[in-house]
């Protein structure tokens, strides 16, 4: 490892140390796809030969423009292989956000998922004067006419070299890349506007990487992660390279939307995940429960009292008495072994980032015997900055920053970051990298936090997002929001009142979740969503967003909120790739209902939680 100063040269060593051993397998419309180590390298070493034959070369920028599969992790390392750089694109863009991605990068090439994306840079390509070639994972074979377009395979094929001769070009490009080479452009997501490039070098990741080796020191070769993240997204490359790094066995997710079952089929000892799966997990155990007989509410309640006693002594690092031992055991028979089944009955610790998490949420996981580890990163910091420890963590924390990286507060609670895993400034944009560092090299990140006495940071919401009422009161909106996404049913919460007297909401629902209180209730339907407005739904909502606010500062609390039919989506544009909501996007377009909820009148129902 200390040779090694490249992410070219850790892929060759990493080959070379597992050999045989399965890197990486996905199943996709009923086909299993896999390689081992060994295997992967060569496939890795034809497409650098291939990228050499089609005319790309040492510092190129590279384009993929795919969901996440196994071909992207290839056609990544194979641009990293040749020297090149990777510019990442979300299969969600849309056409003028792919065109600007795509020529403020200098973007040459491009690997494309199918038909469907194809047709996207079609209609743009007027637009896309330097992309001289575009590789087709799928469906090559349906737009054959056009000479802009090569299928995956045939790029494979395309070199004339022997393995031999592929693998010894490989090792001579890997030779000759410095630290400071450039390894991929992210564009950050954003809410307005267009995004930002994010240039990070490959000593940005061979820091990061020494970083997760550190706090994540429990990680044994060979071990499953499941992987579903986008690949375009800087968490899911670093989980990515990271499982590289550290010899995993990567199974590919083939849906989102049956994660569920492909976590209790690859039975997965590590996990990383974004708040939003580990809050409709949660969302699902509560929904079952709450549908359950009065018996089975009683012991899951007990349990779950068990457990917290459990987690909270914990983390006091106090005595857990004997007889708490006896009823958490019979707890965990009961209620606790069942969640760590739904989630594969395997994991050994499972990590969330990129938005904080309710903390009674970290803890009911905590309860289970769930390790799950909160952390914090940015694409500016290559990813991960700060995390919590198997063993070692603080819940309600994002943990201590990497070693070797330093964090403080700026007057205003501004968290400030410096570092080798943190990029240089951003693309083509001199305004934006004069407002993020300062004469002391210190990265202003946008987030308000708290730091402890023992170094555990705390984020408390975007500094951008910050709203402050009419009384003056400052209030982190994702604060208020996480409190209610746990009220049962609840699926999102965006809660509203910059300059406003105080504060109002609009919820969204779950489905399935309302289906089963309407069951529960003997509330017949025929569609779910008539559900939504009916009054004893309503009087339940009223009640349980009362109880939330209890749980809040009086300044905090939602005087007034309403349902909307639909949810937030990443093809509505609500939320982000990463599943975060899109905060000026959903107040723009909920504007007047958000607005209304300022006129209640007796005429026109906008629900009052009864504080």
């Amino acid at each position: 490892m200390e040779t090694e100063i490249n992410l070219a040269q850790l892929f060759r060593n990493r080959a070379a140390t597992y050999g045989d051993a399965i890197r990486w397998r996905q199943k996709r419309l009923g086909k299993e796809y896999k390689a081992t180590w060994r295997e992967n390298q060569a496939l890795v070493n034809s497409f650098i030969s291939g990228l050499d034959a089609l005319g790309a070369a040492p510092g190129d920028i590279i384009a993929i423009l795919s969901e996440t599969r196994w071909e992207w992790m290839v056609a990544d390392w194979a641009i990293v292989g040749l020297g090149a750089a990777t510019v990442t694109v979300y299969p969600s863009n849309l056409p003028p956000t792919v065109s600007f991605i795509l020529n403020d990068s200098g973007a040459r090439y491009i690997f494309v998922e199918n038909r469907a994306q194809y047709e996207k840079l079609s209609s743009i390509r007027h637009e896309l004067a330097n992309i001289r070639k575009v590789i087709l994972f799928d469906d090559a074979e349906q737009v054959a006419g056009d000479d802009w377009v090569m299928s995956f395979e045939a790029l494979r094929r395309m070199s004339k070299r022997t393995p031999v001769e592929e693998d010894a070009f490989a090792a001579q490009h890997a030779a000759l890349i410095r630290p400071e080479h450039l390894v991929t452009l992210v564009y950050t997501s954003g809410t307005t506007g267009m995004p930002k490039g994010v240039p990070l070098t490959h000593g940005n990741f061979m820091a990061e990487l020494v970083g997760v080796r550190t706090m994540l020191d429990t990680i044994k070769p060979g071990q499953v992660d499941l992987l579903f993240l986008p690949l375009a997204h800087v968490f899911a490359r670093d989980e990515h390279f990271s499982g590289y790094d550290r010899g995993l066995h990567t199974v590919i997710a083939e849906s989102l939307d049956d994660l569920a079952a492909e976590m209790r089929a690859v039975k997965p000892d590590l996990l990383f995940s974004v708040p939003r799966i580990y809050e409709k997990a949660y969302a699902t155990v509560t929904a079952r429960v709450a549908a359950g007989s009065k018996a089975q509410r009683r012991i899951f309640g007990w349990a779950t009292r068990v457990g917290l006693e459990v987690s909270q002594r914990r983390q006091r690092g106090a005595r857990i008495p004997a007889g708490l031992r006896v009823r958490y055991r019979l707890a965990d028979r009961l209620v606790f072994h069942k969640i760590r089944e739904a989630l594969g009955g395997r994991l050994q610790f499972a990590v969330t980032a990129a938005a904080p998490l309710e903390t009674s949420i970290l803890e009911f996981f905590d309860a289970a015997g769930i390790v799950l580890l909160e952390g914090w990163g940015m694409t500016e910091t290559s990813a991960g900055f700060t995390l919590n420890q198997v063993g070692r963590q603080r819940l309600g924390t994002v943990g201590k920053p990497f070693p070797g990286h330093e964090a403080q507060l700026a007057p205003d609670g501004e968290l400030l970051v410096r570092g080798p895993c943190i990029f240089a400034g951003y693309h083509n944009n001199p305004q934006a990298n004069a407002e993020s560092f300062d004469p002391g090299g210190w990265f202003h990140t946008g987030d308000i936090a708290t730091i402890d006495a023992d170094g555990f940071v705390r984020i408390v919401d975007r500094k951008k997002d910050l709203i402050i009422t009419a009384a003056g009161k400052n209030i982190a909106p994702q604060s208020v929001e996480n409190v209610l996404k746990t009220i049962p049913t609840v699926s999102q919460a965006v809660v509203y009142g910059d300059r406003k007297p105080y504060l109002v909401a609009l919820l969204t629902l779950d489905p399935l979740a309302v289906g089963a209180w309407a069951g529960e209730n003997g509330v017949t339907y025929s569609d779910v969503r008539e559900v939504y407005t009916h009054p004893r739904y309503r009087a339940f909502l009223d009640e349980r967003v009362a109880q939330a606010n209890r749980q809040l500062a009086s300044y905090e609390t939602v005087k007034y909120y309403d349902v909307l039919a639909e949810d937030f989506t990443v093809e509505n544009d609500l939320l982000t790739p990463t599943l975060k909501i899109r905060r000026r996007q959903i107040y723009t377009r909920y504007h007047d209902r958000f607005e209304a909820l300022y006129r209640p009148a007796p005429a026109e129902i906008s629900h009052r939680a009864n504080t």
